[in-house]
């Protein structure tokens, strides 16, 4: 009996071990808190503070004034994307975020909404695998929506006008595990869709969030 139930238990044993090696070679281990290295995927899940500077062109008129600091407060969004690691050092992303900005003074019935999609890389600067200074580049194009009369920060289908500019950004980064945070300076060729004279407007939005 004795005998039976030690060949039973070495049997189990033996089954258990052979599983987990097959398990392991077809669903290699992966630590949870490794967020850089070659074949990894991040998600992000992030928020912008955007401050906002003097528009590079006229706003609302075909003179060159710069007046973008006495029409719009500073803004804010969220935003979702994926970053893969080619290696240690460079990775590449996708990034989906929505911005809103409201006006002020006389302009403060009128609020402007921001969606840009970009692709760009980010590289290692220094430090480890979870832990480590970046820097970074976007680039691609923003659904822009100009929306009057209304202060909600949601971001709608429809306003007064609406149209695709270019966006572009770059910054650094800091990655302290699951967490991170980025400064970076945004630019808009077009903030102001479908108006009369220039309109592109930098900003520097501060994004702090999570990786998975």
């Amino acid at each position: 009996m004795i005998t039976s139930k030690k060949t039973v238990g070495g049997l189990s044993a033996l089954l258990l071990t052979a599983t987990l090696m097959i398990a392991g070679a077809i669903f290699p281990a992966r630590s949870w808190a490794v967020t850089s290295a070659p074949g990894v995927w991040d998600l992000m899940v992030f928020g912008n503070y955007d401050m906002v500077s003097p528009n590079t062109g006229s706003l609302y008129s075909t003179t060159s004034t710069p007046t973008w600091s006495n029409a719009i407060n500073n803004g804010y969004g969220a935003g979702i994307g994926v970053a893969y690691w080619f290696n240690d050092t460079i990775a590449f992303r996708l990034e989906v975020q929505g911005n809103f900005f409201q006006g002020q003074n006389s302009f403060k019935t009128t609020s402007m909404e921001s969606a840009p999609i970009t692709g760009g890389f980010e590289a290692k600067l220094y430090g480890d695998t979870d832990y480590y200074l970046y820097a970074f580049v976007d680039a691609g194009a923003a659904y822009e929506l100009s929306l009057p009369n209304t202060t909600s920060p949601a971001l709608s289908a429809a306003g007064q006008s609406n149209a695709w500019s270019s966006y572009g950004d770059a910054g650094l980064g800091l990655n302290l595990d699951y967490v991170f945070v980025e400064a970076k300076f945004a630019y808009l060729m077009d903030f102001l869709p479908k108006t009369t004279g220039q309109n592109a407007l930098w900003y520097i939005p501060v994004t702090a969030g999570f990786n998975f």
